[in-house]
């Protein structure tokens, strides 16, 4: 397999389901799991896909995720609930508490959920667009397990700590920004380093601090990611970290395990907060989005860079790329490909890459 191999959302997502529930995931949660896990492929964000299955499985099989969920309310008040994961998947304790968020939002006009003891939950733009669905506006923020060093310093001890908002719209495309606060995130540095490319200076430094190319060195190698926006990306890792683990009482960055660390003395331990706000408590939901519109054709059509074809918003190259994909299928490389179909082998279910192209 020299070239990508594409192949149907629904035979990955089938595929991805097999695996879970081979690794002792209850079906209706490797359902989830497994959409989640593929609708990021299916957007482009090959990063925090299907790429990731294999250590996913690998840490259920060992004990370090619970298969199944147990996710319970530690309090609650008003529009705010505090939840425990109990080292449950990352992408069932996320949705749970974006679920809450907007469960909320519908009763007091805002919805805000924290969780602590989760894990890692793949693409962060996924859960607050949950709330899309209701014509709310959704936000979540997450701390991470330690991939850089803070400002002035050189110890890897900080995460890249994403965040991400939904915001509905008419007619116009919903915009969803979504970004770590790292120039690139770390899965990005261990796809290239599949793939043998090599990285563009400024993404990372190795173990020293200088800065380098090699993918391994940048990240699984012992070094550090850069962050973005250089001391502002810093304050805001730190103001995520406290809206998450400092409010929860969670698993600092610093005591978070890497997806790629074995740790057989605890759970990874990431912590999260969700948010939906309804925009019916302001001007009213049909209000907002025509608001939405017009604001985002003015964006659009404000006048263009020399040799710039389009202006684009947070959410749309994705789009057109969900759309193209659920077409054509989904690309995947060719090192992931043989990922998944030694992983099929080993599980003994069947290679999804069969009749694929």
């Amino acid at each position: 397999m020299n070239d990508s191999v594409r192949i149907a959302f629904e035979d990955l997502k089938n595929f991805c389901k097999q695996a879970y529930e081979k690794a002792g995931v209850p079906e209706a949660e490797a359902d989830i799991v497994a959409d989640l896990l593929v609708r990021s492929d299916l957007r482009g964000v090959e990063t925090h896909g299907v790429t990731r299955l294999p250590i996913y499985i690998r840490r259920l099989q060992k004990g370090f995720v619970r298969k199944e969920s147990s996710i319970t309310v530690i309090k609650e008040k008003g529009p705010t609930a505090f939840l425990d994961g109990h080292g449950s998947m990352g992408h069932l304790s996320a949705s749970r508490g974006m679920e809450e968020a907007i469960r909320r939002a519908e009763e007091y006009g805002i919805g805000w959920v924290s969780v602590r003891d989760s894990g890692h939950f793949g693409v962060a733009g996924l859960f607050p667009m949950m709330a899309l669905k209701k014509d709310f506006i959704g936000y979540v923020v997450s701390n991470s397990a330690p991939m850089m060093f803070p400002w002035g310093g050189k110890q890897r001890i900080i995460g890249n700590n994403p965040l991400a908002y939904a915001f509905p719209a008419d007619k116009c495309l919903p915009v969803v920004l979504d970004f770590s606060l790292s120039v690139v995130s770390s899965g990005k540095l261990i796809l290239c380093r599949k793939k043998g490319e090599r990285i563009p200076l400024g993404w990372a430094v190795d173990k020293e601090g200088i800065p380098t190319e090699d993918p391994y060195e940048g990240y699984e190698g012992g070094g550090s990611l850069a962050p973005v926006g250089g001391h502002k990306g810093y304050g805001l890792v730190l103001a995520h970290e406290m809206l998450t683990a400092v409010l929860t009482a969670g698993k600092w960055t610093s005591k978070i395990k890497s997806l790629y660390e074995e740790d057989p003395f605890g759970i990874q331990g990431t912590c999260h907060s969700f948010m939906a706000i309804d925009p019916d408590c302001f001007i009213g939901r049909k209000g907002f989005k025509k608001n939405m519109d017009e604001y985002i054709l003015a964006i659009k059509g404000s006048a263009r860079a020399k040799g710039a074809a389009e202006i684009l918003v947070p959410g749309e190259p994705e789009h057109r790329t969900e759309v193209k994909f659920l077409e054509q299928g989904i690309p995947l490389p060719p090192n992931t490909a043989r990922e998944l179909t030694g992983l099929a082998e080993t599980l003994g279910i069947p290679n999804p890459f069969q009749g694929s192209r």
